[in-house]
């Protein structure tokens, strides 16, 4: 058996790897010059992917209307609500722009490397729990408004 042969062997993860096994689902990621990140529209939302020496991060980016000034919890309780609950993927809140943004990001472990079946499979949860976050950050809002609206 050749050492070509990732069913078998493990492989250093590379962002060209990463490409590959999100073209077997039918999503084309473009890399960057680095080596170390590509992106990729998924679903309406900016998904990012970087390559760290023993992680791979993926990163879903969503604004939305709130200025980043203001003192609405809306969106931050939103996001302690998903930390809380979910486990594929944590929410954060970025206020470095005029408005809100609402970031979801995934980790995989890649140092040991992996076959092409484990990276495909990790790509995809981590993908699934990156948009699936976003949704439920999405939902979470729009319900705590709507309450809050109801109440006043």
């Amino acid at each position: 058996m050749s050492t070509k042969d990732t069913q078998t062997y493990t492989s250093l993860v590379t962002i060209d790897r990463i490409a590959d096994a999100m073209s077997a689902h039918g999503v084309t990621i473009e890399p960057d010059a680095s080596g170390r990140a590509a992106v990729a529209n998924l679903n309406g939302f900016n998904v990012l992917f970087v390559l760290l020496d023993s992680v791979a991060i993926i990163r879903a980016d969503a604004s939305t209307e709130t200025p980043a000034d203001s003192p609405d919890p809306t969106v931050y309780l939103a996001a302690n609500q998903v930390n809380s609950t979910f486990l594929d993927a944590r929410a954060l809140v970025v206020n470095k722009a005029d408005t809100l943004i609402v970031r979801t990001e995934s980790e995989t472990q890649v140092a040991a490397g992996m076959t092409d079946e484990q990276l495909q499979s990790a790509l995809k949860l981590s993908i699934d729990g990156v948009l699936q976050a976003q949704d439920a950050m999405r939902a979470l809002v729009d319900e705590m408004t709507q309450a809050r609206e109801n109440r006043d």
